[in-house]
């Protein structure tokens, strides 16, 4: 032992020489003690220690400080920063499930801008989990399903969009005012449901469903649609590659929709005095054509047909440049049509073969209606525009954006040689 050994370990050795060894196993335990004690002080240390930078947010800040400071960083547009400053919140603060499942959320949403796609699947899970009947739960899926596409998760995206997509009701999952029409296979339809599909249908395709025997067609109709698409499922129909291909131009085309409404639709700001400039300044496009009311006969001859005195069919309305109710698409008779005054006879005019002539009852010369008979529709016509010139604005911005190069030249037009 030399003179430098200091005091302490002098006396704790000397100690230990006295035992003999006789604690042995004593010591042995407490040195295992001091050291995983340590070992525990040390852990803790380096936790506290930034890590690649990943803590520094931590050091110094209280909870809500460091929550401030993380939404600082968002805003400063920061997101790789920002990210690991709600991490350090997270680890920090004392929340309810509900309240860490929205930071959940939210740190997801900066992944995503951050393209860490995978730290954004984490976060999603996490915020799911912690909180799911949470209000966010939609745009959760929206952005599981978007992380998984990012991701080339083919497999694993199939699976979520299935299970975010198709939930089926029992019995017991019906609430009150809903009437079970159908169930099967864990499914049920309800009457809500059968109406639900009626009110997807055109307008004009909705009276065919009017009656108990129509809706009874219906339902067996919809019970058996989801009943083979189960069966398919089973047979995994849904991996061949023209399914994968199809879901694939699906899903690209639901996502360009939403960016086309988010960058264009959403933006686009109109006033009452837009659209009466547009009404002023497109007036043409609102004029209501002059229109005839007249009634139509056919002969199998020329002759014949200028002896018809008798016009016993039922009036037409016909519009000036347009084809005429019980007359050929072929026969252009507007023009005999409209120069012919009130009480005379058009034509004869042929078409296939068979003499029509027009007994013309009444007139109506154009019109161009006021304003405020035809806002609504100015308004859904100069909203299209807008809509037109924002996409196509869009489409070049992105083109040059991305720097591409268009070799429109080289562009042949088709051989017209047989």
């Amino acid at each position: 032992m030399s003179e430098q050994t200091p005091e302490r370990l002098k006396d704790f050795r000397a100690q230990y020489a006295r035992n003999g060894g006789g604690n042995g196993k004593l010591a042995v335990v407490q040195l295992v003690v001091t050291l995983a004690g340590f070992a525990a002080v040390l852990a803790a240390l380096l936790y506290a220690t930034p890590r690649n930078g990943s803590r520094q947010a931590s050091i110094g800040l209280s909870p809500n400080a460091q929550r401030e400071y993380a939404v600082y960083l968002e805003g400063k547009q920061q997101p790789e920063a920002a990210i690991e400053a709600y991490a350090a919140y997270l680890d920090a603060a004392s929340l309810t499930a509900p309240e860490r499942a929205t930071v959940c959320y939210r740190v997801a949403k900066l992944a995503i801008d951050a393209e860490r796609y995978e730290d954004a699947l984490a976060y999603l899970y996490q915020a799911e989990f912690l909180d799911p009947e949470s209000q966010l739960r939609d745009d959760i899926n929206q952005k599981v399903v978007h992380c998984l596409d990012k991701l080339g998760r083919g497999a694993d995206l199939r699976k979520e969009l299935r299970k975010r997509t198709d939930v089926k009701r029992s019995a017991r999952d019906v609430p009150d005012g809903e009437v079970v029409l159908a169930e099967f296979s864990g499914d049920v339809v309800t009457d809500r449901d059968l109406e639900l599909e009626i009110e997807k249908l055109p307008p004009a395709a909705r009276g065919q469903f009017s009656t108990p025997e129509q809706k009874v067609e219906l339902l067996k109709n919809i019970v058996a649609q989801r009943l083979l698409l189960d069966k398919a499922r089973r047979l995994e129909l849904d991996k061949t590659p023209e399914i994968q291909e199809a879901m694939v131009r699906q899903l690209d085309a639901m996502i360009v929709n939403k960016l086309i409404t988010d960058e264009v639709r959403s933006k686009i700001s109109i006033t009452p005095e837009d659209v009466e400039r547009f009404f002023r300044a497109e007036i043409g496009r609102f004029v209501e054509p002059a229109t005839a009311k007249v009634v139509v006969a056919s002969a199998a001859s020329e002759h014949e047909a200028k002896a018809v005195t008798e016009f016993g069919g039922k009036p037409v309305t016909a519009r000036e440049g347009g084809p005429v109710p019980g007359a050929p698409a072929s026969l252009d008779a507007s023009p005999a049509i409209f120069a012919a005054k009130a009480g005379s006879v058009a034509g004869p005019l042929e078409a296939d073969g068979v003499w029509y002539v027009f007994k013309v009852i009444e007139k109506t010369p154009a019109r161009t209606p006021p304003f405020e008979e035809v806002k609504d529709q100015a308004q859904r016509l100069y909203r299209a525009q807008k809509e037109q010139e924002s996409f196509a604005a869009l489409i070049e911005s992105t083109l040059k954006t991305r720097d591409v190069r268009l070799y429109v030249e080289r562009i042949q037009e088709p051989d017209a040689t047989p």
